[in-house]
């Protein structure tokens, strides 16, 4: 009878795989971290008085809806979403945006849902001109264009291809997703953006404009099945 040396040792066991980042949360928090952390810096400036009070680059960052192209300051579509008009103001839509980040992360957002929330932030901006409303300051457009993004990705069931390392969308989930949806169509429709340039929010110290809020949905729906649409390369 033969012997071997070699001892045998039993199969090793593959550690359990633990759920990740893809590329599509990844995105999705750096857009994210884009809106949120020059919000945070930069403060707010007194909105119940005239923008000529405000600093000089405050001035540059605001958008002017009713000037249309002619006076439009192509940074201001971007950089309007970072001014707000009192703290309640700004801590409120950072609040919002802390909670839309990983809300997006844990329904697994894909790369394509994070690229029309960036694309989104202009053009909600760009829905806005030409309406009679001379000075405008927030991140509440590109909040709910983010949001609305969230809900259709899941609801129109664009979520990534499932790997061992990724967390399926469990049905609580796709009912929040849901929920987000209905309830974003009933606030805009109960706003009547088509009625009322500025509302008082009993939420905020300030004046609020329902139409940034539609044409932020509005924005975020149209690229984001746009971007659906569009052919995808498979993977070999």
């Amino acid at each position: 009878m033969c012997l071997s040396n070699t001892q045998q040792h039993p199969p090793k066991r593959d550690a359990p795989l633990r759920p990740g980042m893809g590329t599509g949360a990844w995105t999705w928090l750096l857009v994210g971290l884009a809106l949120g952390v020059p919000a945070a810096l930069a403060g707010w400036v007194p909105l119940d008085h005239t923008d000529s009070a405000w600093p000089a680059w405050a001035r540059s960052w605001a958008l002017h809806p009713d000037q249309g192209w002619t006076g439009l300051s192509p940074q201001a579509l971007w950089t309007c979403a970072w001014l707000h008009g009192s703290a309640t103001h700004l801590y409120k839509n950072l609040a919002a945006l802390l909670l839309l980040i990983p809300f997006g992360i844990s329904l697994r957002v894909d790369a394509r849902a994070a690229l029309a929330w960036l694309l989104a932030w202009p053009l909600t901006h760009i829905g806005m001109l030409n309406q009679p409303l001379h000075t405008y300051i927030g991140m509440s457009g590109a909040l709910h264009s983010g949001a609305i993004i969230i809900a259709l990705n899941v609801v129109l069931g664009t979520l990534s291809a499932p790997t061992s390392s990724s967390m399926p969308i469990d049905r609580h989930q796709k009912i929040s997703a849901w929920i987000l949806l209905i309830g974003l169509i009933l606030k805009i429709i109960m706003e009547n953006p088509w009625q009322h340039v500025l509302i008082r929010s009993m939420a905020s110290d300030i004046n609020v404009a329902p139409w940034a809020h539609l044409s932020g949905a509005v924005a975020g729906a149209a690229l984001y099945i746009s971007l659906r649409l569009l052919p995808s390369r498979r993977r070999v």
